[in-house]
This record gives C-alpha cells, structure tokens and sequence, in this order.
C-alpha cells in the first residue's frame, strides 16, 4: 500500500503553561490521508478544525505526537526548514482569497515560483498549464479588481496549485462566495481531485460544500467523533452530513 499524503499520530495541542488554567484544543488526534483523497474537517465553533489546520499547516507547532506530509515528520523541522518545506509541499486556499491587488492574475497565480527564485521561462508555461486547466487564462493580464468572487477563488486555487504541492489545505474556500460561486468552487476542487490526482482538506462548517468531499472528519472538543465516506450520492452524504451535525447540536443541549 502506498504512503498516505498525511499522516497524523496522537496529535496534542495544548495552549498555556503547566501551572496555569491550560486549554487542550487537541486531543490524541490520529488520521490518515491517502494520495489522492479529498477528505474534509467539520465540527461545531471550538471544536478544534482551526488549530488542526494550523498546525499541519506548520503555522503552528504541535505538544506532541507527529504529522508526516510527504514522508516527511514536520514536528522534528526547525523554523527556517518548515518555511521552505511549506513553501514547496503546501498549496492554501483561504476564504478571503488574498490575492494582491497590485499584481495581475498571472503575477498572482506565479507569486509561490518566483519567491522560490524560479527563473521567468520556467515559471511562464507552468502558470499558463493551471491557468488553462482552471479556464481563466483569458483573465490572465487582468487585475484581482476587475474579475469576480468566483474567477478570484479559481485564481487562488491556480496559485495553490502551480507549484505542484504534496496536498492543498483550503479553509473555509466559499465562505465569502454566494451559492453559485460556490458551487463552481466545489466542482473546481473535485476537478482538480479526480483529474489531476491532487490532494485535498477541506476544512469547513458548510454541509454543502462537505458534500463534495470523498470522506468527512468530524470533531469535537479537540477529538475526533465520527468518520463519514461518501458511498451513494452527493445529496445523500449532504443528508448523512447534515444528521451527524443535528447530532452536535443534540449533544450540546444535553451538556
């Protein structure tokens, strides 16, 4: 069996010192992503998603256990050493897409090769390749001003992508998209799965959006709760998505 993209083992997080009130954000946390996968994180508000994200991220630094991206173990890397490895094996996708308003598309989408001193020659063909397989290289020469929520998102998503990572971490990608938008997010990311193999988390707190996912991680109070797999169809793993989070909101009320 291959080895998966990310592996994850007896994950802890825990903010504040030992002789103070100290908060376990995570809790003995361990999965697997296979090459490949799609899988999403879901959980109430505190659950944990964030500081999950962070922390295979490299933004954040775990307590204990491990986190291998790649083969690598990202817990035992000093500082400089996960910079350079974020910036090679990690693509991101953020709700507020973050682009630079003072670059064009192209200029955008070729940012993560050229801060990697990657010459001009090399880095043209390599974002017009996403540029094409993400159906905005006609808006290449345009600036983030003038292209719409939507067109911005597939242009953060070329930007994750053309530096061909180990996996993409998006957060919360349609939180500042309407419904049409995204929805042609979504079938963007599952493109990029199904066709181009990418690796994919999705963390989210929107069902509809976790429906396009092959297999959902719920959290709760920094544990995992319950793994989901998309069997049958979207609308039904929306409706078996939608039962586990009434499950949150009743266990919550019991509390």
């Amino acid at each position: 069996m291959s080895q998966p993209v990310l592996h994850v083992n007896h994950l802890n997080k825990v903010y504040g010192k030992k002789n103070e009130n100290q908060f376990h954000a995570l809790k003995d946390v361990s999965f697997d992503i296979e090459s490949g996968e799609f899988v999403g994180i879901m959980g109430p508000s505190g659950a944990g998603k964030t500081t999950l994200l962070n922390v295979i991220s490299t933004l954040d630094q775990s307590s204990s256990g491990t986190i291998e991206i790649a083969g690598t173990n990202i817990t035992a890397m000093k500082q400089n050493q996960l910079a350079d490895f974020r910036s090679e094996q990690l693509g991101f996708i953020f709700q507020d897409f973050n682009l630079l308003e003072n670059l064009t598309v192209y200029e955008n989408i070729a940012l993560p090769l050229s801060l990697k001193g990657v010459s001009t020659r090399h880095i043209k063909p390599s974002v017009m390749n996403v540029a094409q397989k993400l159906g905005i290289e006609k808006i290449i020469d345009k600036y983030p001003i003038t292209i719409s929520g939507g067109q911005k998102q597939r242009v953060a998503a070329a930007r994750a992508l053309v530096h061909e990572p180990a996996m993409i971490l998006a957060d919360e990608p349609t939180g500042a998209l309407d419904s049409k938008n995204a929805k042609s997010l979504m079938e963007t990311l599952v493109h990029l799965n199904e066709k181009l193999n990418t690796s994919i988390m999705l963390v989210t707190h929107d069902p509809l959006s976790a429906s396009y996912c092959q297999r959902i991680l719920f959290i709760q109070d920094g544990q995992l709760y319950k793994e989901i797999h998309r069997n049958t169809t979207r609308n039904s793993f929306h409706q078996e998505i939608l039962d586990v989070l009434a499950e949150f909101a009743t266990s919550n009320e019991l509390e």
